[in-house]
């Protein structure tokens, strides 16, 4: 890779700067209006073929001029990407602080963390969920998942690279393209299998950046590509950038978020890419001029700082818009101009200053690890203490025992380190195995032999079954708890969950609930559950329904559908008791706001109306509707009453509010008769 001719300084792109603001407008247009440009969020795979070149571009002019130091690259990116980015962590965090109610701080608090770290894409991936996702969507830093994703390339790539020079020189950009293509591969299989994850990880992102690093590592210094004689035809090269500009902008049009699972839709605006790279590295062609226009190269040089500003602010808008009652667009909008601002003037005054090599480096870098060590401070004091959510103490201590009655494995997990559950008091549980499920469940034999009582379901019946175990205690009635937190379903489903990842572990939970209920015989059988998170329709949960009646009530005396409480329209982002108390303080009445239920409550109604309907066919069904407890005259939440405070977060129930079910319940066991005391 050496060359014995004196080597030129690689010149200026300003193409390539065009480039950056192609991307980066489409993304700030995705953000602001989706539905204007539903695949706007590819802007960011442009980047990331374009980074791939740029940087592999870069290293490889600096090998040929033995030049090239890893110590020195890693430099140029900490002043290059760390001063902006802990600035607009500080001063993202200092709004979240003023404008919302304190714990909401936290979030963005631990996500700035990993991102200092480079994981904020598996920040995204173990704690938001999917980039369309209701958490992802209302997270300020959900953006950062692209820069852990581009660091971790910048941290690996340069010492691949070096290596691959040094033992295969003859055969890199071969290479480079088998990587690629496992990359691809494993990207192609992994947005069926685990969608998520590939959406979210390098592994499954490196092809993207391989493809420009192909590109540079073709050919003459600089980068510049030889596929064949016809590419070196001015006419070519232009025809190849126009066709790449239309790929970019048809996968800005075409691409939606529930296309993802095709795949290979993705490699439109990333081929594309690649050719308007070709095209541009000409600064002759017509296209290029384009791109190397004032305005284009001015909003490409200011991409990075944008990228950083934008989604805050557009998330500081939409909620604004929605406590004050305005359109989300409107806030967005207001949002995306300030973030405009904002961006400008941190490239000015900090981004700008910092990136320099001037005299004074040493100074910069002392400056920026500072800032680095003060923002790691300040995240970790945000998220590691959260507020008093009740500091006036308006409601009763609120208890849950979801970690008693948990025959999974979520049982070991500490829910008081959420912020919505950071004022609920879990008592400890007593001993007992980890995945409790295998041997049986959670049996207590009160009635001294096999349960008479068996409770099925997610966190929806964790949330009643210290309610339930009480009323078998006092009535001497044996039971069973075979619910699983983390979203298993009721309904004898495979789908994988947090706590049965795969097909195979899901059935196996299932086989232990189907024989339990064939050896046991129980007189009741509760099924409880998040029902809307299970069928789309009506007609589809009638179907399921049915087919998991006709297995289970030749087993059980009868099956008892408890009806989904409402949920509130906050979402499950918030403590609901730090937002009432909030909204109290600042209310000229001095009393609790009114809660909103949230959209989906027709559907809700549906589904309960579907099981209803099933009783007739189905004699040994009876549907509980506890829902009705929770709903206002005027239609929403019944949250508290006096001092006693019946929500856990927006739809799990505390202890209070399941006992306000109590009579239900007590009524739903009514028939069973309490069997006789063993023989001595």
């Amino acid at each position: 890779m050496s060359s014995n001719s004196p080597q030129k300084p690689l010149p200026h792109l300003a193409g390539m700067d065009g480039l950056r603001a192609v991307a980066i407008l489409a993304v700030v247009l995705f953000h602001i209006w989706p539905s204007a440009l539903p695949g706007g969020f590819t802007g960011v795979d442009v980047f990331l073929v374009l980074s791939g070149f740029l940087i592999t571009r870069l290293i490889l002019d600096d090998i040929r001029a033995d030049r090239f130091s890893l110590k020195e690259f890693y430099l140029r990116r900490i002043q290059r990407l760390l001063p902006n980015l802990t600035v607009t962590i500080l001063v993202v965090l200092l709004i979240w602080r003023c404008f919302f109610m304190p714990s909401t701080a936290m979030q963005p608090a631990w996500h700035a963390l990993w991102t200092l770290f480079n994981l904020s894409n598996f920040y995204n991936w173990l704690q938001l969920g999917g980039y369309w996702g209701t958490d992802a969507a209302q997270a300020p830093f959900t953006h950062f998942w692209s820069l852990g994703v581009e660091e971790q390339f910048y941290l690996l790539f340069p010492g691949c690279l070096l290596l691959l020079i040094r033992i295969q020189a003859k055969r890199l950009r071969t290479w480079l393209a088998v990587v690629a293509l496992i990359s691809f591969a494993g990207y192609l299989y992994g947005t069926r299998a685990a969608p998520t994850a590939t959406f979210y990880l390098l592994p499954t992102r490196a092809w993207e950046f391989l493809i420009g690093a192909i590109l540079a590592a073709h050919g003459s210094p600089g980068g510049l590509l030889r596929l064949h004689r016809h590419l070196q035809n001015p006419k070519a090269t232009e025809a190849f950038g126009w066709i790449g500009l239309a790929l970019i902008f048809s996968g800005y049009v075409f691409i939606h978020e529930n296309r993802q699972s095709s795949g290979l839709l993705l490699l439109a605006p990333t081929l594309g890419t690649a050719l308007v790279i070709l095209s541009v590295v000409n600064a002759e062609t017509r296209l290029s001029r384009l791109l190397s226009l004032r305005p284009f190269a001015g909003i490409g040089k200011l991409s990075y700082s944008l990228y950083l500003w934008h989604w805050p602010l557009i998330t500081f808008g939409k909620l604004q818009a929605e406590y004050y009652g305005q359109p989300p667009l409107t806030g967005a909008t207001l949002g995306a101009a300030a973030g405009v601002l904002l961006s400008w003037i941190a490239y000015k005054t900090v981004e700008q200053p910092f990136r320099r090599r001037a005299p004074g480096r040493d100074w910069r870098l002392a400056v920026i690890t500072t800032a680095v060590g003060i923002t790691a401070l300040v995240c970790g004091v945000l998220a590691i203490r959260p507020p008093a959510a009740d500091p006036h103490h308006r409601f009763d201590p609120i208890v849950s025992y979801f970690l008693h009655f948990d025959s999974a494995k979520s049982s070991t997990l500490d829910l008081a380190r959420d912020a919505r559950f950071s004022d609920v008091e879990f008592p400890p549980h007593p001993p007992r195995a980890v995945e409790a499920w295998r041997t049986g469940g959670i049996i207590h034999r009160y009635g001294g032999g096999q349960p008479q009582v068996v409770v099925f379901g997610s966190s929806h019946a964790l949330m009643y079954s210290k309610l339930i175990d009480d009323l078998c205690r006092e009535r001497h009635l044996s039971v069973a708890f075979l619910g699983a937190g983390k979203g298993k379903s009721a309904f004898f489903e495979t789908l994988p969950s947090t706590n049965f990842p795969t097909k195979k572990e899901a059935e196996a939970f299932n086989e232990a609930r189907r024989n339990a209920l064939r050896e046991w015989r129980p007189a009741v059988l509760f099924i409880i559950d998040r029902w809307e998170m299970h069928a789309a329709s009506p007609a589809e949960f009638d179907g399921k329904l049915r087919a998991f009646l006709r297995e289970t009530t030749p087993w059980t005396g009868r099956v008892v559908f408890v009806a989904q409480v409402p949920v509130a329209e906050q979402g499950d982002a918030i403590n609901l008791r730090e937002f009432i108390n909030w909204h109290w303080d600042r209310s000229p009445e001095n009393r609790g706001p009114r809660l909103a239920i949230n959209s989906k409550e027709p559907h809700r109604r549906q589904l309960v109306a579907t099981a209803e309907a099933a009783t007739l066919d189905f004699k040994n069904l009876e549907v509980l509707r506890a829902d009705r407890l929770f709903h206002q005259p005027d239609g929403s939440l019944r949250y508290a009453e006096g001092r006693r405070f019946f929500y856990g977060d927006d739809d799990h129930l505390t202890q209070a509010g399941a006992e306000e079910a109590g009579p239900l319940f007590k009524n739903a066991l009514r028939e069973i008769n309490t069997p006789p005391p063993a023989p001595r």
